[in-house]
């Protein structure tokens, strides 16, 4: 595994403790993904809320799925970077299907920007 770079490593932390959002795009494994940098909680919270929704679970199942993200973000700090609204970039260049939320460990991406990909106008 390649070491994670510094500067990216430093803005997800950032990113972690004012649990403010950065628009981003990160390349990992030769794919271009670009979304919005969120803290791991934000990730935790907003992955467990939809997995309840989809599933139908009960409110205690909910409780036990929003313990166990909360850890897991805890757990994720400085090793995984989490996008919310990420797409891939395909072809054209421009994001293509339904956007969602993207964890990344942050040793596999190899480049980025802090610009998001959007799609053109009309």
């Amino acid at each position: 595994m390649s070491k994670p770079d510094v500067a990216l490593q430093t803005l997800v932390d950032v990113v972690n403790h004012t649990q403010t959002g950065i628009s981003i795009t990160v390349t990992t494994s030769g794919t271009l993904i670009t979304g919005i940098l969120v803290s791991a909680e934000e990730f935790a919270t907003n992955v467990a809320q939809r997995i309840g929704r989809a599933y139908e679970f009960t409110s205690t199942d909910i409780k036990g799925f929003n313990l166990l993200f909360e850890h897991l973000g805890e757990a994720a700090r400085g090793e995984f970077l989490h996008l919310r609204d990420a797409r891939p970039i395909t072809g054209a260049g421009a994001p293509s299907g339904e956007s969602g939320w993207w964890r990344i460990r942050i040793a596999d991406v190899s480049g980025w920007t802090c610009d998001r990909i959007s799609m053109p106008d009309g």
